[in-house]
């Protein structure tokens, strides 16, 4: 009996992705079972081709939301809001109240080169990715093998 973690390409992928593609590929596989068992459609193959693109819908717009954030493409509108924030009216009430109570607790916001450099690392978009595409691929397969 072969064990799954045995598998060559299996094993070296890090727990991190296997837990991303497989929680990824469970949440389409269940929003696709929930389309398939209520969907009104008689024609079995097309609840099928409909249920198979819809699981892969919803991880492919994850993943590639968090591609386009890894990206750092909403990094400027985060940083200038964050820097809008700082310097309004509003704002500097509290801060001078929270200064009063702690000081040096109203962290200072730098230039944009370093607020870039100091974020935190994202997780990859791998794992969405793929399980989103395996979704669509059956269900392409599937399309072009009923025409």
């Amino acid at each position: 009996m072969h064990d799954i973690n045995s598998a060559k390409g299996w094993s070296l992928m890090s727990s991190s992705f296997r837990k991303s593609f497989l929680t990824h590929l469970l949440i389409g596989g269940v929003i696709g079972i929930l389309y398939f068992i209520f969907s009104h459609s008689s024609f079995f193959m097309n609840r099928l081709i409909n249920s198979l693109f819809l699981a892969s819908f919803f991880p492919l717009i994850f993943g590639g939301l968090r591609f386009v954030k890894n990206l750092g493409t909403f990094d400027l509108f985060i940083y200038s809001h964050r820097k809008l924030w700082k310097y309004g009216k509003h704002h500097e009430k509290f801060e001078k109240e929270n200064e009063k109570i702690a000081p040096a607790s109203t962290p200072e916001l730098g230039s944009y080169y370093e607020y870039r450099n100091s974020r935190n690392v994202f997780p990859s978009c791998a794992g969405p990715v793929l399980a989103g595409s395996l979704y669509l691929i059956l269900s392409l397969f599937l399309t072009l093998c009923t025409v």
